[in-house]
């Protein structure tokens, strides 16, 4: 473990334990686990656990606004148990109510033992993070989370998660990388191909949507502007963010595969990674300067024309260059496919 157990009184908790902000790492459920296995002394990154995921891959916006759950792992298209699938350690999961008293105690005495053992455990509620510790016998939780104070100060929760993720022991053998990462390709190219993910659009479906209704947002009136500023911006640094992890995973993984496939997903990470470091950002552009967050009382004036503009712009620039990259993945899995198949 990278972790010490420290104790003062009923309070008991982990040192060596590191918090994430969003800016750093948009999927938290992702982030979250990275940081547990990291604390365990696993060797596991954010950028393989968001490619072994599909999330990496994935565009989602929700059919109703411009929702900021669109991007999340859980919501539509889900996108996590792979990356649960590819830890290196097993994985006990507790969702119950307040009021369900026997599985609450469970959990609580479930992550009692975890801290004890010098092992974080993963809690989400609309976003996920870390439980570092306990006091009163468990009944209070020390937790570090990207919503407050950018995931670096421990503070107690007070409000009963929607679930809870115990890293029990480690796993006797953990799935083929090979494996894993071809299961993720096959992935990325159905969710491209696919329009429908219950109250989201998905794949190129969703890229045409969210453009179309940039464009649209000229004609809307300044409290559908500002409504519609969070999401956006959150929507677009989601994206960007992705691909860049969509980039970094191709080529962990491009050597698992025969040399005529990995030249395909280096191909495909080439694309992603201008998508995500020359299009829709760059040097000189953050994608917050391309789409604003919230910031006063007059948001959606400071949300242009100009800026929509040219954030449709790099959006139009970019989709040939997803197509262009979905179009190398699914040659590389239809080239693994046709190997796999030949030598069974």
């Amino acid at each position: 473990m990278k972790t010490d157990v420290h104790r003062e009184g009923d309070r008991l908790w982990l040192e060596g334990v590191k918090g994430w902000s969003f800016r750093e790492k948009q999927s938290s459920v992702h982030a979250a686990q990275e940081a547990v296995m990291r604390a365990a002394g696993e060797d596991v990154t954010y950028d393989y656990l968001l490619g072994v995921s599909g999330l990496a891959f994935r565009m989602q916006i929700s059919k109703k606004a411009f929702c900021p759950s669109s991007p999340h792992s859980f919501c539509g298209y889900r996108c996590v148990a792979r990356s649960r699938e590819a830890l290196p350690w097993q994985v006990q999961v507790f969702e119950m109510k307040p009021d369900e008293t026997e599985k609450v105690r469970a959990a609580r005495q479930a992550v009692v033992d975890s801290i004890e053992r010098g092992v974080p455990v993963q809690y989400g509620n609309e976003e996920d993070g870390i439980i570092i510790g306990y006091q009163r016998k468990g009944e209070e939780w020390i937790c570090l989370h990207p919503m407050r104070d950018r995931g670096q100060k421990p503070f107690v929760a007070t409000q009963w998660p929607w679930g809870v993720a115990v890293f029990m022991q480690r796993n006797p053998q953990v799935p083929a990388r090979r494996a894993l990462a071809l299961g993720a390709l096959e992935q990325a190219v159905t969710m491209a191909r696919t329009e429908n993910a219950e109250a989201y659009w998905l794949g190129f479906k969703a890229w045409e949507d969210y453009i179309a209704r940039l464009k649209a947002m000229d004609t809307a009136d300044e409290k559908t502007k500002s409504g519609a500023l969070l999401g956006n911006a959150w929507i677009y640094e989601c994206l960007a963010s992705y691909r860049g992890s969509a980039a970094r995973y191709l080529r962990e993984v491009a050597s698992e595969f025969e040399p005529a496939g990995a030249a395909h997903l280096t191909h495909a990470a080439g694309c992603y990674e201008q998508i995500s470091r020359k299009v829709l950002s760059d040097e000189e552009h953050a994608t917050s300067r391309i789409a604003p967050y919230p910031g006063g009382p007059n948001d959606g004036r400071r949300w242009t024309t100009q800026l929509r503009r040219e954030q449709v712009r790099r959006l139009e620039a970019a989709l040939p260059l997803e197509r262009e990259a979905l179009g190398e993945i699914e040659a590389a899995v239809g080239l693994a496919t046709h190997s796999t198949a030949r030598f069974n």
